[in-house]
C-alpha cells in the first residue's frame, strides 16, 4: 500500500483538563489543565489526541504524490501502528481497497476537485451535526407556557447575573459630526404589509392541510425560476426571486411533505427546471413528524407543520467559479438567507406560519436524501404550515416607535 498527506487537516494545541495523579495520591481531587496537541481532520470530522513525533512525520509526507508503506516502515519513527493509525484518524489516505480507506481517499479527492476553501471547508465539516437531540419540548397549554416563561426568566437572571448584561439593545456612534432625524413614513399594502405580518410561528394546527396550490406558489415564488440569460453554449444564468453569488443558484430543496393536499407524505426535490417535485422516498405521515424532529434535532414543534424545506448546496455549482475562494462559503450561507426570508414573505401573504432553523442534523439529512455531504450537503431548514388558532408559543411584540420613546 500506498500513502499520501492530505491537505484537509488542521493542527491545534489546546489545554485539557486532566485528573491531577499527584495530588489524588495525597487524598486531595482536582483537574489541572495539559496542554495537548490535537489533529482536526476535516475527511473524519473530529479531533484527535496526536504528539510532536507524529506531526514531524507527516511533515515527510507529500500531498500529490504517493509513498509506499515498505519504504516508510525503513524509516525512523514509521511502524505499521502509526500508519495504522494515521489512518484511521484521517490525516493521510491510502491507495488501498479497502472500504474505510477508500472512503477516506474519495472524500480528500472530492473536496480537492470541488474547489474546497481549506478554512472553509474546517468551519462546513466540523459543524455538521449527527443524531444531536436538544429535547426542545415546547408548551401546548397556557399553564405550560406560563411554566415554561417563569423557568426560562430565572435562567436569564442567572445567566445575567454570572456574565452581566448583553451589550445594549441599540447603538449609536459617539460624538456624530450631525445628526439627521428621519421622517417615519408609512406605506399600506403589497410587500410592506407582508412585512408588518412576517414572523416566526413554532405552533401548527397539525390537523389543517397545506393546499397544493399554495405549496406549487411557495416553490415557485421561492425556489423557481423567473428568467434565463444565455451565457455560452448551454450555459445560463438564470433570474430567480432572490440573489445569490455571481448568479449561480447552488441551492436545491427538498420538501418533507407530512399533510400537503394531494402530495403523499415522503421526501420530493424540487425540480426547478420543470417546476415539479420528484420523490425521494415515501413514508406516512406518523413517519414524517418523527423525521422532521430528527432533522431538527429535537425541536418538537417542527412535527406539526405542515412542510419542511431542506435547504443544501451543490458546492461545485459555486466553487467552480469561486475556486477555493475564503468568501465562497460564506455566500452559501448568504444565499440560504436571501430564500428564508423571500419564504417568510410568501407565507405571510399566503397566512401560513413559517420558521427557519440552522440547528440541524446534517448528516441525518444527507443520508435521508442519499447526499455524500461532501459534493452536495444541508444548510437549513424552513418550514411552514396553518397557524395555531390558539398559540402558546410565539410571543407577542409591543409595537416601537422611532425615536425610543415608549421603550421602558
Amino acid at each position: 500500500m500506498q500513502i499520501r498527506r492530505t491537505h484537509f487537516v488542521f493542527f491545534a494545541i489546546d489545554d485539557v483538563p486532566f485528573l491531577d495523579i499527584e495530588l489524588l495520591l495525597r487524598g486531595q481531587v482536582a483537574l489541572a489543565p495539559r496542554r495537548q496537541l490535537q489533529a482536526v481532520s476535516i475527511l473524519k470530522g473530529r479531533r484527535e489526541p496526536v504528539g510532536v513525533d507524529d506531526v514531524a512525520l507527516l511533515f515527510g509526507l507529500a500531498i500529490d504524490a504517493w509513498t509506499p508503506v515498505a519504504e516508510l516502515l525503513r524509516q525512523p519513527g514509521w511502524d505499521l501502528d502509526v500508519v495504522a493509525r494515521f489512518l484511521e484518524h484521517g490525516l493521510v489516505v491510502g491507495d488501498s481497497d479497502d472500504a474505510d480507506i477508500a472512503e477516506l481517499r474519495r472524500r480528500d479527492e472530492q473536496l480537492t476537485a470541488s474547489q474546497w476553501n481549506l478554512p472553509a471547508a474546517l468551519y462546513h465539516f466540523m459543524g455538521r451535526w449527527s443524531d444531536i437531540d436538544v429535547h426542545a419540548s415546547f408548551p401546548t397549554t397556557p399553564a405550560e407556557r406560563d411554566e415554561l416563561f417563569e423557568a426560562s426568566g430565572v435562567a436569564i437572571r442567572e445567566y445575567i447575573a454570572k456574565h452581566g448584561k448583553p451589550p445594549p439593545t441599540f447603538h449609536s456612534i459617539a460624538h456624530p459630526l450631525a445628526r439627521v432625524v428621519l421622517p417615519v413614513v408609512g406605506r399600506d399594502g403589497g410587500v410592506f404589509a407582508a412585512l408588518a405580518r412576517r414572523r416566526t410561528t413554532r405552533a401548527f394546527d397539525r390537523d389543517v392541510p397545506l393546499a397544493a396550490d399554495d405549496l406549487a406558489l411557495l416553490l415557485h415564488q421561492t425556489f423557481g425560476c423567473h428568467g434565463y440569460l444565455p451565457i455560452v453554449d448551454d450555459v445560463l444564468a438564470l433570474r430567480k426571486t432572490s440573489p445569490s453569488g455571481g448568479s449561480l443558484h447552488p441551492t436545491e430543496v427538498y420538501v418533507l411533505a407530512r399533510h400537503v393536499s394531494g402530495l403523499a407524505p415522503g421526501l420530493h426535490h424540487y425540480n426547478v427546471r420543470d417546476h415539479a417535485l420528484d420523490q425521494v422516498a415515501a413514508f406516512d405521515a406518523a413517519r414524517a413528524a418523527d423525521l422532521a424532529d430528527e432533522l431538527t434535532a429535537g425541536q418538537s414543534y417542527t412535527r406539526d407543520a405542515q412542510a419542511l424545506f431542506l435547504l443544501t448546496a451543490r458546492f461545485y455549482r459555486s466553487y467552480w467559479k469561486y475556486r477555493n475562494h475564503p468568501k465562497a462559503y460564506g455566500v452559501l450561507l448568504m444565499d440560504a438567507g436571501h430564500l428564508s426570508q423571500t419564504f417568510y414573505l410568501v407565507c405571510a401573504e399566503l397566512g401560513l406560519g413559517a420558521f427557519v432553523t440552522a440547528a440541524i442534523n446534517s448528516h441525518n439529512i444527507e443520508k435521508a436524501l442519499g447526499l455524500d455531504g461532501f459534493d452536495e450537503g444541508a444548510i437549513a431548514i424552513l418550514g411552514c404550515g396553518a397557524p395555531a388558532a390558539d398559540n402558546h408559543i410565539d410571543p407577542r411584540f409591543l409595537p416601537y416607535t422611532p425615536g425610543g420613546t415608549n421603550v421602558p
